[in-house]
């Protein structure tokens, strides 16, 4: 199971407010001393996801990033190593 700490669920939000709320549970994580933060986003019709990983791709928090494996949610997920 994932912690709270390390885990965002965005499904349902509208794009900008996902990455609001992505920004400041990232900011939060790598305060703590977080690794990895689990992003949980759902399949629906992709846009969400592909606005998460576009942010991820430019963001100072982000080391790298990838879909979940197996058992973490698959493509519904997106795993980001922390810096």
């Amino acid at each position: 199971a994932f912690s709270s700490l390390s885990t965002v669920d965005l499904r349902g939000q509208m794009i900008d407010e996902a990455l609001d709320h992505l920004t400041s549970r990232l900011d939060e994580a790598v305060l703590t001393g977080a690794k990895s933060v689990h992003i949980i986003h759902g399949h629906g019709m992709g846009k969400l996801k592909m606005a998460i990983r576009q942010y991820l791709s430019n963001s100072p928090y982000s080391e790298s990033f990838s879909a979940g494996r197996e058992g973490e949610g698959g493509d519904g997920v997106t795993v980001v190593e922390l810096k």
